[in-house]
């Protein structure tokens, strides 16, 4: 349907070659990106309303640290799309006591998989491919955050207080029409703090699709240090995941090794320079290091292990 719509518009365009062929790209990504994006963050919206960070303090007394680390995966997966809006959860997580290893899990989770970047992905480069970011981003997220509970990192932690709203008990119900208020002001919050880095990355991967010519890719962006230079790269690089998966796809459409693909967009997701700088509100210098480096190294030896297994 949009590439179909892609095509009518560039019709009309008084445009041919390769230029027609990335505007048309251009046009069909950033439709299907904000579809998913508008509906996606809608039902999560939506969903989030009935979880406050309170509500999921007193829902965890007791469970399991099994329980736990699966719910604040399940938490990250469905959390909001970009660090501009996980950091506030995270700092009201921490206001709210909940243990330290679940808050960690979801932050290593949040950033790197939500939902919507689950459909783009699949959408763009097939079943194996969203299998292997989501299981690895998983798997990075719970042994980090196992490291560095085992650390005793929770010492490093900022203290918060708790400022509960006095007038809101928990067995206060709010009506389906306050729901759905809360529901449309978070997702219209939502999507216009992500759509700018949407155009942002299809725009890049536009050019990288029509203008880079493969030989650049497998010449100078594979190899031995392919995955920690994309990490690399990636730390400075500040985007949503949602704005990162077009540059990747057309990277790995050029020959990039999926598992340094993996590597940048995990790297661009969870390691920007402006999420630590937010981060410092809640953590301590030395909690703020072993996060980096505990994620970098992570996402590096997933890098390596997706290159393998892909026959890299």
């Amino acid at each position: 349907m949009f590439e179909s719509f892609a095509q009518f518009i560039v019709s009309f365009l008084p445009i041919t070659g390769q230029f027609a062929d990335i505007v048309e790209y251009w046009i069909y990504n950033n439709l299907k990106i904000i579809f998913i994006l508008f509906l996606v963050v809608f039902i999560i919206s939506y969903l989030r309303t009935y979880f406050p960070p309170e509500k999921i303090r007193d829902y965890l007394k007791g469970k399991n640290a099994v329980f736990g680390y699966s719910f604040a995966v399940i938490m990250g997966i469905i959390s909001p799309f970009c660090t501009c809006s996980t950091i506030p959860l995270f700092f009201g997580l921490v206001a709210a006591g909940i243990p330290f290893g679940i808050i960690i899990t979801f932050l290593f989770v949040s950033p790197m998989i939500n939902f919507a970047a689950i459909v783009l992905l699949f959408s763009s480069l097939g079943v194996e491919i969203t299998l292997a970011y989501v299981v690895g981003g998983i798997a990075v997220a719970v042994l980090g955050s196992f490291i560095l509970t085992k650390m005793k990192m929770e010492r490093f932690l900022v203290g918060f207080d708790v400022k509960m709203d006095q007038n809101v008990s928990k067995e206060q119900k709010i009506t389906k029409k306050e729901r759905l208020k809360a529901t449309y002001q978070d997702g219209i919050e939502t999507v216009r703090q992500i759509i700018p880095y949407v155009l942002f990355g299809v725009t890049v991967g536009a050019g990288i699709h029509g203008l880079v010519p493969e030989e650049v890719i497998s010449n100078y962006l594979s190899g031995a240090f392919s995955v920690p230079g994309a990490v690399i790269i990636g730390v400075p690089v500040y985007t949503d995941i949602l704005g990162v998966i077009p540059i990747a796809e057309s990277l790995v459409n050029k020959g990039l090794p999926i598992g340094t693909a993996v590597a940048f967009m995990m790297s661009v997701a969870a390691l920007s320079l402006p999420q630590f700088i937010l981060l410092k509100k809640a953590m301590k210098k030395e909690l703020l290091f072993y996060y980096g480096v505990t994620l970098s190294l992570g996402i590096i030896i997933l890098g390596f292990l997706l290159n393998f297994f892909f026959g890299v």
